[in-house]
Formats: C-alpha cells, structure tokens, sequence
C-alpha cells in the first residue's frame, strides 16, 4: 500500500526469513585487521534444544552466489548438534532444523537467524528453533540490539499498511502514509548513526553496504561517510564491493551526463540511447511482473500523450526474462514508446549499469544528455517533467 516498488531481492517468503532485514550491528568486529592475527580462525556453532526427543536434522544455510544455500548438515542427537568451520568475514547465516516428524504430525523445518563469525556461538532452546537464544556472537548480539531499537518503528509501520491496504485513498489514509515516510526516514537514521559510531568495525561497514546504500541512495551524500571507515575496511573485499556500489550509483547522479547504452527493441532492433540527442528522453526501468510500475503506467501513457509533441520521448526498460510477458504487458497497459529489454530479468546489462535494484525507477535527461531528475512519478507525473523542461 504504501511502498512503492519491487526489489531485486532473494524470495525470503520460501526460508520464512527476511535477508534484507539482516543489519547486522556490533560494537566491534576487527576480524579483518591485519594486526588481529591471534583472533580466532575458526567458528563452532553448538545448539541444544532441549524439548526436542524426535530425529531431526540441522542445516547450515548461508548465502552463495546472490542464493540461500545449505552449506552444512548434521544430524541431531538428543537435541544437540554441531557446526565448525571457517569464514573469511563476518556473514548473515540461517539454522534451519527438519524434524522426521513434527508434533503435529508432519514433517517441517523451523529457522534461527544469525550472524555468522569465527567465535564460539552457542544456541539454546526448549522445543523450537526459531525461539532460540544465540550467544558468543558479538555480531549477533549487536545485530539484536540494533533490530531491537527499530522494531517499535516497524511494527508501526506494519499496523498502518494492515489497517488502510484496499481503503480509498482518502484523508485519513493521505495521513497514513505520510506517516509511514517519517517512520521509514527515522529507521535510517537510527542506522546512519549506527554507522556513524561503529566506523572502526566490520559490521558497521556491513550495515553502511545493506542499508545506508538502499536502492535509491544518493551517491554525493553518502560517500563521504564511507570515507570516514578505517582503511583496513575500506580495502577489505565488502569495502571494495561497497565503493564499486557508490561509484556505480553515481552514473544515475542529477548533473551528469547519461551513460550510453545499446538494447534490442521490441522488433529485434538495436536501439542507443544517444540517437535520441537533442530530446528530453525519460527512461523507465519497470517489468511486467511489477505491480507498482503497471500502475504507474496510466500516469505516463497520459503524460507522454500530452508532452510527445514537445520534443520528449520515453524509453522503457524492461527487466522481464521472456519477451511473451514483456510484449503482452506492453499492449495491455498501451505504452506507445520505445521499450528495450535483454530479457536478463535483474541482470539486465543496462539495470546493471545505472545500479538498478529495484523498480520501478525513471531518469530524465535533457537534449544535452545530462540526467537532470529522477523517479517522477505520480498523478501530477506530466506537470513534474514539464517543469523540467521549461
């Protein structure tokens, strides 16, 4: 109701576990310090729930290659299991338990979130997984602390969008979800200043890598605060990925010039960017199966049939996977502008490029090429580009 948009983000629905909610914090973390060579190597994870009599099995779930993978298993015996093992750095992790048979009948898994690290964790339960405490951690515990703080914000935040999801748009619900935006606001701010005082530990990086640079991040505003890590952060392999994910979102920065780009058109035709020189061209990221953007779309068809004469132009970009969807979505919402797709889905080289991560998102460029707003959107969609192009 209030959020607008999809994200390109691992089904967490499947694990019953929200990857993006892992903001891990910790008062410090120096695993990757050079001078912190007698830290310890080695992680081993011991769990004990002691409710539980039936055979079960316990997984180690981490993430590989952008998916949840079980990375180890062992069985369970008289409630207790064990992990060991070791990391290169500190890495959100999953415990997931499958009873032979569950109390109730049927076989079932339950999960415990953690922070995985090169300690000595410890995991203790009466009957359930996902109830159990995790100590040893000084990620985990961190993390549970930051979680605690903003927890009040966000059951808010959930008790607003259940009371007005499918009310009219009215007062009341105007109200609503203006205060979902304050709420959302103060959440990050509680984790910029998490960051702000945690520049000398890994987790604060981590948190400054998954939050700070959420997926509309302004690159001018946040980069002198990555700056401000230890240089041993700043080196280490997430430091490198992070400033890479700066620099990359600095291609969709107002006042620069667009990054070209080249994309197969909805006849098999290769469309550039650059050939539309000398219009103000908005590029929309969006796809079929995002339901935010489809009901943008109406906002845009009646803004470019009232600005199409005016030396504008529209350039959809699709992040669909089958041309069948993409074509058929096209005709049924009547886009009558260029549209461009590799039907890579996320991994669509021009989303890519700009650091797309979520739709729906728009660049408006001028006829010099210069990107001179972003993310227009809305009733009031065609008087927001006019203004621009005045």
């Amino acid at each position: 109701m209030f959020y607008h948009g999809r994200s390109n983000t691992i089904d967490k629905t499947a694990l019953n576990y929200k990857y993006i909610k892992m903001n891990k914090s910790i008062i410090s973390i120096l695993l990757l310090l050079p001078f912190m060579a007698a830290a310890q190597k080695s992680y081993t994870i011991s769990g004990n729930i002691s409710g539980l009599k039936e055979p079960a099995k316990a997984y180690l779930t981490t993430i590989q290659g952008g998916k949840w993978i079980d990375k180890d298993s062992v069985v369970v015996k008289n409630g207790k299991f064990q992990f060991q093992g070791t990391v290169d750095m500190p890495e959100p992790a999953l415990i997931a338990l499958k009873r032979d048979k569950s109390p109730q009948g049927k076989s079932e898994r339950d999960y415990l979130s953690l922070f995985l690290e090169n300690s000595r964790i410890t995991i203790t339960a009466k009957d359930s997984l996902k109830n159990g405490v995790v100590t040893g951690s000084v990620s985990d515990k961190g993390d549970r602390e930051l979680e605690a703080s903003i927890k009040p914000l966000t059951n808010t935040i959930i008790s607003l969008n259940n009371q007005f999801r499918g009310k009219p748009k009215d007062e009341a619900w105007k109200k609503a979800s203006d205060s979902v935006t304050r709420l959302v606001a103060e959440i990050k701010n509680i984790r910029i200043r998490f960051v702000e005082s945690h520049l000398d530990s890994f987790i604060g990086l981590y948190v400054f890598n998954q939050d700070v640079l959420d997926s509309k991040f302004d690159p001018a505003k946040v980069e002198p605060l990555f700056h401000q890590f230890s240089a041993a952060l700043k080196s280490s392999e997430l430091g490198k990925r992070t400033l890479e994910k700066i620099e990359i979102g600095k291609r969709r920065q107002t006042g620069i010039k667009a990054t070209d780009f080249t994309q197969t058109d909805l006849n098999g035709k290769p469309f550039t960017l650059s050939s539309l020189r000398g219009k103000y061209v908005l590029v929309d990221f969006w796809a079929s199966w995002c339901g935010p953007c489809r009901a943008e779309n109406p906002n845009l068809v009646k803004a470019y049939n009232q600005l199409k004469g005016k030396n504008f132009e529209v350039v959809g970009v699709s992040l669909d996977q089958g041309k069948p969807a993409w074509e058929n979505a096209v005709k049924t919402d009547g886009l009558p502008w260029i549209h461009v797709c590799d039907l890579k889905g996320w991994k669509n080289e021009v989303a890519v490029m700009y650091g797309i991560n979520s739709v729906p998102q728009n660049l408006l460029i001028n006829p010099e090429g210069v990107i001179i707003a972003k993310n227009l959107r809305g009733e009031d969609v065609m008087e927001k580009i006019a203004a621009f192009m005045k």
